[in-house]
């Protein structure tokens, strides 16, 4: 991790999306909701669900993670998912208790002196581009998780969480070691051990703890 001057914005920030903008976590709640819609489709995905809550494998977890996304977007074709995110999107990137204001008010200041911003999310790209429109947030480049129509309905075929997330920052060109990285949860580790600076906005006490016993400094969010 390199160091930027103590109050100086680096040049590009990149901001996680569910839980340092939103308040909760954007895809999984479209996956929720399209599941208590289909009773029989939310016993299939109960097994894959408990393997979610109860293991510490992370590789394991996106695995079952993609397997309940799967189910709840069963026959969905490319438009018809369109059209479901960015509904949805739209409608939660409306309501006050979805958005964290005080983080949008500090991307919009940040925007407004020339700083880069780049949203990197595990949320599905249209999905994310919807909430982020309604919110009214301002940013230049967007890296989000990518879905695909097969056969059997939407799939999951780029989640971008965790390394991949710092992956696929580096491939669209993110200079990471020179960026702020704001986040709130311990799966962004990868991204925040590489990044220049690193700032906690949502953050639990225990992911502070663990930020902190990783070795990671956070500096504390400024305008």
């Amino acid at each position: 991790m390199t160091s930027t001057t103590p109050g100086e914005h680096p040049a590009v920030i990149v901001y996680d999306l569910d839980g340092v903008i939103t308040t909760r976590d954007s895809f999984t709640a479209l996956i929720v909701e399209q599941l208590r819609r289909a009773p029989l489709r939310l016993l299939r995905a109960l097994p894959a669900a408990a393997t979610m809550l109860v293991s510490r494998r992370e590789t394991r977890k996106r695995r079952a993670a993609a397997r309940v996304a799967a189910i709840a977007l069963t026959g969905m074709s490319d438009d018809y998912y369109t059209a479901l995110a960015t509904k949805f999107g739209t409608r939660i990137g409306g309501d006050p208790a979805w958005i964290r204001a005080e983080t949008v008010e500090r991307i919009r200041g940040q925007n407004a002196q020339g700083v880069r911003v780049v949203i990197a999310t595990a949320t599905e790209h249209r999905l994310a581009r919807a909430l982020l429109a309604r919110a009214g947030v301002p940013y230049d480049l967007l890296s989000a998780s990518v879905l695909n129509e097969t056969a059997a309905g939407m799939e999951v075929v780029d989640h971008r969480v965790g390394a991949r997330k710092t992956d696929a920052l580096r491939e669209q060109g993110v200079p990471i070691e020179r960026v702020e990285f704001v986040t709130d949860s311990m799966t962004d580790l990868p991204t925040a051990r590489a990044a220049a600076q690193v700032t906690l906005i949502g953050a639990s006490q225990k992911t502070r703890e663990r930020y902190a016993q990783a070795g990671v400094p956070i500096t504390d969010p400024t305008p």
